[in-house]
């Protein structure tokens, strides 16, 4: 039996910068809009001065089936992107958040992944998912769908 160590996920050249509203039809109800709204503002240069991920991150909540509120991310430990005619992003990493639970959200973790589709809302939507788990891996909130605004990847 040999001991090994486990691979290390090391991110790649990315940046993504934008907002924009996903409406999901199915997640709305008398007391939910469906809406998640998203703010994104990320990079990371492996050539660069930065170390690690960096930039800012916030996600706000009103669907049904999750909790409501607002997810801002309060570090980024993970962050990639691929392809050139639509770029991809996946980012994860902590989040805070204030959103209405049964109990205080704690060790909150997300996970966010943008295709950038169009370039200034023409033809096929950005289309964002997000995934946001507590420290008992429980899910709080999630959601996928296209997007209404504009979320700028950039090719890799």
């Amino acid at each position: 039996m040999s001991t090994t160590i486990p691979a290390f996920h090391a991110s790649g050249f990315s940046r993504a910068k934008g907002k924009g509203d996903v409406f999901i039809d199915s997640r709305k109800d008398a007391a939910s809009s469906g809406i998640f709204h998203i703010e994104i503002d990320v990079h990371f240069d492996p050539a660069g001065a930065d170390n690690y991920p960096a930039g800012s991150l916030l996600i706000k909540t009103d669907m049904n089936d999750g909790a409501k509120g607002v997810f801002i991310a309060s570090s980024i430990e993970l962050i990639n992107s691929y392809g050139k005619l639509n770029p991809t992003i996946y980012l994860t990493g902590q989040c805070k958040s204030d959103a209405a639970a049964a109990a205080p959200l704690r060790g909150c973790r997300y996970w966010v992944m943008v295709a950038n589709n169009s370039r200034e809302n023409k033809g096929t939507p950005d289309i964002v998912g997000f995934c946001i788990h507590d420290r008992n891996g429980n899910r709080v909130a999630y959601g996928t769908g296209p997007l209404k605004g504009d979320i700028d990847v950039a090719p890799n």
